[in-house]
């Protein structure tokens, strides 16, 4: 979450909470264990959800906990008590035990389910199906019929294998709304997780709207011309590889598809608002910790129609409202985080 002016982002502050007794419970009838394929779960790209969070990811792993046996509140806020549960968690799966929640404890979290599955895993599949992805069913624990048909529209719908278990690659596409249908996207087949998506899809038509110059993709990382800028992120997802990411500050080097989700929905601000902006950084750049940019989500933005984001104003809003429109799960601009992004915009998806 950097601009065009600056170097390295500013680290998040990070919410400090005490600990409190959270109890374990018997594990429920059925619970599973982690999926038989949890090493490809290594291979992929999942959000990092850490104390002070309030979203859908959080609940899922609260779901999560409770079929692996902790006692947590269901309710979206990771506070004391979901932090305990958590570093719990990982102490048992010989994991770092520091509270947050990302590709490793992600890994060992979910559990595959299936017709008839029961417990935890199978609330948290509903409940993404429900609230995430607008499927017509309810949280109940019991993988029934209605749950298998409405598991395998949602895994036609990002072009996986429609056999109605929930394995890591459909885990995967829930959680981290990955998909295998092309334009740069994360994931691959069932057997080939880490495969990438076709090239071409709206990563190209991005490359084709810098050319004209309706949408400006920066051709550096704030003065470091490492591969990871925004023209050199949109060129390799055009052609199916993955975005470098940088290597210097709080930066994770190494690379990451971009997701098709975020890819679209820049195509969109272009060809269905209208929006002519300018990209300072997709992949690349020092971020905070955890952030999106590092899974290939999110995009800042320090100039659109021409004008260049400095303090509040009407298109910066209404910027970020397209944003939002088009499923955006972070949008930070100079109104709601003047600290943070007072000479730019944040879109994350």
């Amino acid at each position: 979450m950097v601009a065009r002016s600056f170097l390295s982002a500013s680290l998040l502050a990070c919410l400090a909470l005490g600990a409190v007794g959270c109890g374990a419970a018997e594990p429920e009838d059925e619970a599973l264990g982690v999926v038989d394929d949890a090493e490809d779960a290594l291979t992929m790209v999942w959000p990092v959800v850490r104390s002070g969070q309030v979203n859908q990811d959080v609940t899922t792993v609260q779901y999560l906990l409770k079929a692996a046996g902790f006692t947590v509140s269901l309710d979206g806020s990771y506070g004391a008590g979901t932090e305990t549960a958590v570093k719990s968690f990982q102490r048992a799966r010989g994991l770092v035990a520091d509270g947050i929640v990302g590709t490793s404890t992600w890994a060992k979290l979910i559990a595959t389910v299936s017709s008839g599955s029961r417990g935890g895993a199978v609330e948290a599949v509903q409940y993404l199906l429900k609230n995430r992805y607008a499927k017509a069913l309810s949280v109940t624990g019991t993988f029934d019929t209605n749950t298998v048909t409405q598991v395998k529209s949602f895994q036609q719908s990002r072009c996986l294998t429609a056999d109605g278990v929930v394995g890591s690659l459909t885990w995967n596409a829930l959680v981290g709304r990955t998909t295998n249908c092309g334009g740069g996207g994360t994931s691959g087949s069932s057997s080939s997780p880490s495969t990438p998506a076709a090239s071409g899809g709206p990563a190209s038509r991005i490359l084709s709207a810098h050319r004209a110059g309706t949408v400006t993709l920066w051709n550096q990382t704030f003065g470091r011309y490492d591969g990871a800028d925004p023209l050199n992120n949109i060129t390799d997802a055009a052609s199916g590889r993955p975005a470098k990411r940088s290597c210097y500050g709080s930066a994770p080097c190494g690379s990451v598809y971009l997701q098709s989700g975020m890819l679209n929905a820049v195509a969109a601000l272009r060809e269905r608002y209208g929006y002519r902006f300018f990209v300072t950084t997709i992949a690349g750049g020092s971020h905070s910790s955890g952030s999106y940019h590092y899974s290939g989500r999110a995009i800042d933005v320090d100039e659109v129609n021409g004008q260049r984001i400095y303090g509040n104003s009407t298109v910066a809003d209404q910027f970020l409202s397209a944003c939002r429109s088009l499923g955006a799960v972070e949008a930070f601009g100079p109104r709601n985080d003047p600290n943070g992004h007072w000479d730019h915009l944040h879109c994350a998806w």
